[in-house]
């Protein structure tokens, strides 16, 4: 019922540096040098970082709702890496993921290329820059996004902690409660730890889900609506059980626990 995507599973591939220099040849007396193959030059890339989908961002601003944004979600997330020639994958609907490929640049143009047994096979994409926070990979806009990233689980960064939590609340008693982008929360009882759910493909996520904790490795499982700046987390509530699975199989909202008032 908690099949949350791991995006270990992404960004695990991301490896050694690869890097060549092409080497200068006489040819004759002409003293012509043979020209760079961006096939293998290493270049810095000046669009590096984190990539979102701009139809999925928009769509969780608009909705702010992960289960529903990610219905009909193809390509939406990429890492670019620093540089030319390092692996990479594009993330589809935060539950699957594209085989290797890597950012080459020819002249002054990008292309994302496929990788087979650690060969440059086909391009697959142009890249263009649309501005420092926006660029297309083929005929699709992704936004650039700044989730915070253990420093070594750089691969595994907190996506909606990030662009839908995010931000100090209080409960109907005035407590202050606060959801930071790092995964942590605070003043909401003894809890320490959230994680919302981003993949919704499987049984038992019909609804929008969020685990609470002491510790990272003790999760209670939530659901959560929001309704403008008010954000509700309740129970969930088991429709049908799926006894040969051992799983719940339709889920729904159960009563409620906590209502928290986002502060502007």
């Amino acid at each position: 019922m908690k099949r949350i995507f791991s995006l270990l599973l992404v960004l695990g591939i991301l490896g050694i540096l690869v890097t060549s220099c092409s080497k200068s040849e006489q040819q004759g007396d002409s003293g012509a040098t043979t020209a760079t193959d961006f096939k293998t030059t290493s270049v810095a890339l000046p669009f590096s970082g984190y990539w979102l989908s701009e139809t999925y961002f928009n769509d969780i601003k608009t909705h702010q709702s992960p289960q529903k944004s990610q219905e009909g979600s193809e390509d939406v997330f990429v890492v670019i890496p620093d540089s030319t020639l390092l692996p990479t994958m594009m993330v589809w609907n935060f539950h699957e993921g594209s085989e290797e490929i890597t950012v080459l640049k020819k002249d002054d143009a990008y292309q994302l290329y496929e990788v087979v047994v650690d060969s440059l096979t086909r391009p697959l994409k142009d890249i263009k820059i649309i501005s420092p926070s926006k660029i297309a990979i083929g005929n699709k806009t992704f936004v650039k996004i700044s989730p915070y990233a253990k420093p070594n689980e750089k691969h595994n960064p907190l996506i909606l902690e990030e662009i839908l939590f995010k931000g100090k609340y209080s409960l109907t008693d005035g407590t202050e409660v606060e959801f930071k982008n790092n995964g942590e929360i605070t003043g909401l009882e003894n809890y320490r730890y959230y994680q919302p759910a981003i993949d919704y493909i499987g049984p038992g996520m019909q609804i929008d889900q969020v685990s609470l904790s002491s510790s990272e490795d003790q999760k209670e499982w939530m659901a959560f609506k929001f309704r403008g700046d008010t954000l509700l987390i309740h129970q969930i509530k088991c429709v049908e059980f799926d006894k040969s699975n051992n799983e719940c199989g339709l889920a729904d909202f159960g009563a409620l626990k906590y209502t928290l008032i986002r502060k502007k």
